[in-house]
């Protein structure tokens, strides 16, 4: 039991997360994930990223909004980024933020695919040159990528 309540508080990786950091946060997924951090790890400091001059950013994010620091930010502006990163020096990275939408995909294949791969790409690189290293789970959803053959995948 005692071993049990030891990996909870380090998320089994042995690493005490007192800092999350969830880009997307005031998506559906980002703002469900906000919640359950804040209602199961209420010790734990919440930051999030939200669009710059974004007039919706606070409609999802209600119920934490007093328990989070929310940060604008553009994921395709590096500098942003690694402020927020040397500000807010995550343990713990949730990187949800993303184009999902697929019509737009198909209307502007170029802007969602520079928004999605550059965004992370500066993401990583914002971690490494903040000289941080935190655990990241980069998450997604076959809305962006398409539905995958598993036949095709080499595990």
């Amino acid at each position: 039991m005692q071993k049990k309540e030891k990996n909870r508080k380090t998320n089994g990786t042995g690493r005490k997360i007192k800092r999350v950091l969830i880009t997307g946060i005031s998506g559906s997924g980002g703002s469900y994930l906000a919640e359950f951090i804040v209602e199961n790890n209420p010790e734990v400091e919440l930051h999030g990223l939200g669009r710059w001059h974004s007039t919706t950013v606070t409609d999802n994010l209600k119920a934490v909004k007093n328990k989070l620091t929310l940060h604008e930010c553009d994921l395709l502006d590096f500098s942003s980024i690694l402020r927020v990163l040397e500000k807010s020096k995550p343990d713990a990275i949730f990187h949800l933020a993303s184009h999902a939408n697929v019509r737009a995909s198909f209307e502007t294949p170029l802007s969602v695919i520079n928004n999605n791969v550059m965004g992370t790409a500066n993401l990583f690189e914002a971690v490494r040159a903040a000289k941080i290293d935190p655990l990241i789970q980069l998450c997604s959803t076959s809305e962006v990528y398409g539905i995958v053959d598993p036949k095709l995948c080499s595990y």
